[in-house]
């Protein structure tokens, strides 16, 4: 009986940590804390007065604000912190996963859709309604970017130069492009 599985290709994978914004974190960090705070502490004791109906309520009318902003914070602080974006690479597609990014799925690009694989500088971003620039201090402005015939599509973004021309020469090398 033969062994199918050694003649199966395994899916590349290439793994590409976000720079952490020391200070973005700390400020978020710390947001999370007090919004947590004011959510258990100071929310529950000022709706408590009241009869247990409509303490309840006015417990779930004030203190959804207060979620909502702790979610926010939450997928900013998970992001900045522990993201990654994980690229499989298979022989008729690409998966691109963002790992401890909130309400992300994963999405797939197939191969015969692709026309080229393209590392483009951002520090001056065109969009419909004008310009936006960046800057970096270490030059991490550039993104992969794969072109169809929709567009472009960014799979990863703000890396340096030469980290998006190498994971750009990965996918042709994997997908045996020229």
């Amino acid at each position: 009986m033969l062994n199918n599985k050694k003649h199966l290709k395994m899916p590349d994978t290439i793994e590409i940590k976000n720079r952490t914004n020391w200070l973005m974190t700390l400020i978020t960090s710390l947001a999370l804390v007090i919004l947590l705070f004011i959510i258990l502490v100071i929310i529950p004791l000022t709706s408590a007065e009241k009869t247990y109906l409509l303490s309840a309520l006015s417990y779930i009318f004030t203190v959804a604000p207060f979620v909502a902003f702790f979610i926010l914070f939450l997928y900013l602080w998970l992001w900045n912190t522990f993201g990654k974006t994980i690229l499989k690479i298979e022989t008729d597609s690409i998966t691109v996963i963002h790992k401890n990014k909130l309400f992300k799925a994963p999405n797939t690009f197939l191969k015969q859709e692709i026309k080229d694989i393209q590392t483009i500088d951002q520090r001056i971003e065109k969009y419909k309604f004008g310009v936006r620039y960046h800057f970096s201090w270490t030059g991490a402005t550039y993104s992969v970017v794969l072109a169809d015939r929709n567009g472009e599509k960014r799979i990863v973004d703000w890396i340096t130069k030469e980290k998006a021309d190498e994971i750009a020469d990965k996918i042709k090398k994997e997908w045996c492009w020229n």
